[in-house]
């Protein structure tokens, strides 16, 4: 008797799997523009400087709000998981709970620049905050890639 598990499969055209793609990309390229604006010249440029960050942290946090509503549709690739895959909730609800949490993060900055005279912006504790959201996310989306990876592409009975 064959008492492997069988691993289940998402097809790579699957709507949900797009979606998730698109997603993660979305956010990967606001994410290198809030960098690029980040790291642009600021003294001198107070004011410009600052006008493109938020700009740029504007568009991050629209996409981590999309990306955040896409996942938690019933249709998505991590509702996918949470049915086929018990084994897998608590991360999948750990990721949601993370992305939530990395979005606030970044809402909260963005209302503090916002806030701020362009004058009174330390440059370089601006950027480090951004870094650290920056490292934020990217660890973010490799545990979501890994999490999807292992979800249905992984024998769980291999090695028994």
């Amino acid at each position: 008797m064959d008492n492997t598990l069988r691993r289940t499969t998402l097809p790579d055209d699957s709507l949900a799997l797009a979606e998730n793609r698109a997603d993660r990309e979305h956010s990967l390229l606001a994410l290198q523009e809030l960098e690029l604006r980040a790291g642009s010249p600021a003294p001198g440029r107070d004011a410009q400087w600052l006008a493109q960050v938020i700009h740029a942290l504007d568009a991050l946090e629209t996409m981590l709000v999309t990306q955040y509503e896409n996942s938690d549709d019933d249709d998505s690739i991590l509702s996918a998981i949470l049915r086929d895959q018990p084994r897998l909730h608590h991360r999948v609800v750990q990721l949601g709970r993370d992305y939530r949490d990395l979005h606030e993060a970044v809402s909260r900055l963005h209302t503090q620049l916002e806030a701020s005279p362009p004058d009174k912006i330390h440059f370089a504790v601006v950027r480090e905050q951004l870094d650290c959201l920056a490292t934020d996310l990217r660890y973010q989306r490799a545990r979501e890639a890994d999490l999807i990876y292992e979800a249905f592409n992984v024998d769980l009975g291999a090695g028994d």
